[in-house]
């Protein structure tokens, strides 16, 4: 049994707490919520959507949660996540995800995609790609002209795009307005409210079986709101790392003080400065 394992057993939990997102630490945060709503409407139009957010507001958590709750009778999902791929090299990362033979040469991997559209005309396929930002003018818009391969009646394909909170300052430029033009629907997630913050620590709690009514001490849910500003990975990463700092000491109630030591061991945080009591 290793350290970790003692921690989460003196506390009766199955596991440590606060881990990466699952369906069990799931809470239903508004924004979040509407994002998904959103998601399903671009999906099911075949629209083109952007979905923005600072670092750590959770857009390819999200994403990837209803990327992997799309019916797949209905929708077939690719995710790009090398945003820095050339116009080139995304049509054919494009061709091989769909199971078609990749290419060096542009005009065959617009064949191949045109036989995969052809083939599943009743399917929709959905793009997913995340940190478009960091794409190249060249990327999006080889993504742009590919909604209008073969002159369809309707768009060819869903686009999602997942970039930071610039990205649509970026795409309203000049050089993008043509792919802006396009863009159906936006969301920018929100940082977590205080009361969302309370739900997803109860919530990360009983994921793992522990189920008393007070861990955190209000003054401890208190600094971790200022010290994250909302972030919701930030939470993540503060809330475990105070969880470890008090099964370490054998405390069984989570404090300021505690909080404050869990501070230090979390760099980046976007709200309060930290400092040393």
């Amino acid at each position: 049994m290793n350290e970790l394992d003692r921690y989460a057993r003196t506390w009766g939990a199955t596991a440590v707490p606060f881990g990466p997102l699952s369906d069990t630490q799931w809470i239903p945060i508004a924004s979040q919520q509407r994002a998904l709503s959103l998601l399903d409407q671009t999906a099911a139009l075949r629209g083109v959507m952007l979905l923005s957010g600072g670092n750590g507001m959770g857009k390819s958590t999200l994403a990837g949660r209803w990327v992997r709750q799309l019916e797949t009778r209905l929708y077939t999902p690719v995710n790009l996540t090398q945003a820095t791929l050339s116009s080139s090299g995304l049509l054919a990362t494009l061709a091989r995800s769909l199971g078609k033979r990749g290419s060096i040469r542009r005009e065959r991997n617009l064949e191949e995609l045109s036989a995969y559209l052809s083939e599943h005309e009743r399917q929709t396929l959905v793009i997913v790609m995340d940190d478009s930002q960091n794409s190249t003018h060249g990327t999006l818009e080889e993504l742009r002209l590919l909604l209008g391969l073969n002159l369809p009646s309707q768009p060819t394909f869903a686009l999602i795009l997942i970039g930071d909170e610039y990205l649509l300052g970026q795409l309203q430029l000049r050089n993008h307005r043509a792919l802006c033009s396009r863009l159906s629907a936006h969301h920018m997630l929100s940082p977590w409210t205080f009361e969302e913050i309370q739900a997803y620590l109860k919530t990360g709690l009983e994921a793992v079986g522990i189920n008393r009514a007070k861990v955190f001490e209000p003054a401890a849910v208190d600094l971790l709101a200022r010290a994250t500003a909302g972030v919701p990975r930030s939470v993540c990463l503060l809330a475990r790392a105070a969880w470890l700092e008090a099964a370490r000491a054998e405390l069984r109630e989570i404090g300021a003080q505690t909080m404050q030591q869990a501070m230090e061991q979390v760099p980046g945080l976007a709200g309060l400065t930290r400092h040393t009591t």
